[in-house]
């Protein structure tokens, strides 16, 4: 468990190597806080996490064969305790959602400040969340329906579910208590909606637009 009585261990997952000499740069005069390894791929990372003491760990997503969400999800595996802090330049709310959901402990972008960088570290080891208010703007942002995108009845939503889950026609009628000619009839009316002439095309469709996952 981390306690403020003792050295933060940090390493740095980060595949530019100049970035990685920034940062310690950054943080080699910060009492309280100790770089213990910098790694710029996720497998050697993993492996040294998993053999040596841990608190913080920033984590790029975009990272060579393995990534940084990944690496995260892998980190928690091996100790929950370990805060993860991602360091990136995605400004994607749908990545940022995902990393936090594999259970990363803070989100920075790279452009972040040294001041907010250092609070950061202090911030998950006292339990709290660590963003930046640009990352907090776009991840609390409402999301405004795309105009272009079709309307789905709730048969057709959980008909277009079942589809992209692989279930046959006759599987989904019996499912869904309606008839054979029905499902199919729902799968065409959505692919008029969606302008596709097949089914792969239509989950195509649905996935880009957060229709179904």
């Amino acid at each position: 468990m981390l306690t403020k009585d003792k050295n933060i261990a940090v390493v740095i997952v980060e595949d530019h190597s100049i970035f990685i000499e920034g940062l310690c740069s950054v943080l080699q005069n910060v009492e309280g806080v100790n770089v213990a390894g910098t790694f710029t791929s996720g497998e050697p990372a993993i492996d040294f996490i998993g053999s040596h003491p841990t608190d913080v760990v920033f984590l790029d997503i975009s990272l060579p064969e393995m990534s940084g969400i990944e690496v995260c999800q892998k980190i928690k595996a091996i100790d929950r305790n370990i805060k993860v802090i991602a360091l990136s330049n995605h400004t994607e709310k749908s990545v940022i959602t995902e990393i936090l959901q594999k259970g990363a402990d803070g989100y920075l972008l790279k452009n972040t400040s040294r001041k907010d960088l250092v609070n950061a570290i202090f911030q998950v080891r006292d339990n709290q969340m660590s963003m930046n208010a640009e990352v907090q703007s776009i991840l609390f942002a409402p999301t405004v329906p795309r105009a272009d995108v079709p309307r789905l009845t709730r048969r057709e939503t959980e008909i277009l579910k079942l589809v992209s889950e692989g279930a046959t026609t006759p599987a989904i009628a019996k499912k869904l208590f309606i008839s054979p000619q029905t499902v199919e009839t729902h799968r065409k009316n959505m692919m008029q909606k969606f302008k596709v002439n097949n089914s792969a095309a239509l989950i195509k469709k649905a996935i880009e637009n957060n229709i179904i996952n």
